[in-house]
C-alpha cells in the first residue's frame, strides 16, 4: 500500500478527465490518501463563501492527516535544487512545501500539473505521478 498527497490539480479535474477520475478512485480503494497544512489551504482557497469553505474542509477532513511535518532546512532544500537547477519559479512555493511533507511521509504526490517534474528532477527521493488530462 502506497500513500498519496493528491494534488489540488487532480480534485479539480477529476470531475472533467474520466481517466483522472479512474486513477483517483483507483488509489482510493486500494492506497492511502492523507493530506497535509499545504494542500488542504490551497484547495480551500478556492471557496467563494464561508459555507463553500467549510464543504471543501469537510471534503479533505475525510482523509488521514499526514504523520510527519518536514523541517525548515527540508523545505528550503527543495526550493535552493530549484533554483541551483535553473527552475527558478518551476514550482510554487504552495508545491514546495506539498513535496516537502510528500518526502516526510514517503507518500507520492498525485498530480495533473507539471510542476512536480522540476522538483522530482532535483530532489532524490521526492515521487510524483502525473496525471494526464486524456
Amino acid at each position: 500500500m502506497s500513500a498519496y498527497i493528491v494534488h489540488n490539480s487532480v480534485w479539480w479535474k477529476a470531475s472533467r478527465f474520466p481517466g483522472i477520475a479512474d486513477r483517483l478512485r483507483s488509489i482510493a480503494t486500494q492506497d492511502l490518501i492523507v493530506t497535509c497544512p499545504p494542500q488542504v489551504l490551497e484547495y480551500c482557497w478556492s471557496a467563494r463563501t464561508p459555507a463553500e469553505h467549510d464543504a471543501y474542509r469537510q471534503d479533505l477532513a475525510a482523509f488521514m492527516a499526514a504523520d510527519q511535518h518536514p523541517d525548515d532546512a527540508e523545505v528550503l532544500r527543495i526550493q535552493a535544487a530549484l533554483w541551483s537547477a535553473g527552475f527558478v519559479r518551476g514550482a510554487g512555493v504552495v508545491d514546495v512545501l506539498i513535496a516537502a511533507y510528500a518526502l516526510a511521509n514517503d507518500a507520492v504526490v498525485l498530480c495533473a500539473d507539471r510542476d512536480y517534474d522540476h522538483i522530482a528532477a532535483v530532489v532524490p527521493g521526492f515521487r510524483h505521478e502525473y496525471l494526464p488530462e486524456r
